[in-house]
């Protein structure tokens, strides 16, 4: 150790200079002066590095954490579309059962035919015309309505009201004129109506213009 006021040379634990006797100070060496340097910047290296590691692991545990939370998301939005179009869909046996018309009293009378009959004049003008209208025996309990409009030489005989009725056991339906008419008919329309009023069947007859029964 070298004395600052008159370096002289003195041994390193002296503390006062033995030629001028000047306080001495302990000089830290140049070498130790790195070495301290380079321990408190490796220990702050080894400190970032630690930190950076830290924020590593955690930046992966977040970014599978969001991955799982996003995964299970899409899961429960994709059963549930599968869900909703579940519901949404219709029933293929339901849908088919719904689509196929059902058969009503309607559709019943639309394949009902005037198939045949006859009138009855009566004995006298003063007698009512009688008429039976067989459509057929599968029609058995029907309402039906009917319209039959007399006629003689071209002139109407009545108005020809719509008639509601039922087909009996036999498959006739049984109507009488509302009036007895003024000459015997020459000619009959018959009308047959569901009870929606929908026309099912006519027919014109012919007829003996005189007192009989006649059969078509």
């Amino acid at each position: 150790m070298y004395c600052p006021n008159c370096n002289s040379e003195n041994n390193d634990s002296a503390k006062f200079c033995k030629k001028c006797g000047t306080p001495l100070k302990k000089e830290v060496s140049h070498k130790k002066i790195i070495n301290s340097i380079n321990d408190e910047k490796s220990s702050k290296d080894d400190i970032t590095k630690y930190i950076i590691i830290a924020l590593i692991i955690i930046a992966i545990a977040l970014a599978g954490a969001f991955a799982y939370i996003g995964f299970g998301n899409h899961n429960d939005d994709g059963q549930t579309q599968v869900q909703n179009n579940a519901s949404s869909s219709p029933n293929p046996v339901q849908s088919t059962q719904s689509s196929q018309p059902q058969q009503s009293s309607s559709a019943q009378s639309a394949a009902m035919d005037i198939l045949g009959g006859s009138f009855s004049t009566g004995s006298s003008l003063s007698a009512k015309t009688y008429a039976s209208i067989y459509v057929g025996s599968q029609h058995s309990g029907e309402k039906v309505i009917i319209q039959i409009k007399y006629s003689r030489d071209g002139s109407s005989l009545n108005n020809g009201n719509m008639v509601p009725k039922t087909v009996d056991s036999s498959g006739y339906i049984n109507v009488k004129s509302a009036d007895s008419f003024k000459y015997y008919p020459d000619f009959a329309e018959i009308n047959l109506f569901d009870t929606n009023k929908n026309l099912l069947d006519t027919q014109s007859v012919s007829l003996s213009p005189d007192s009989s029964t006649q059969t078509f």
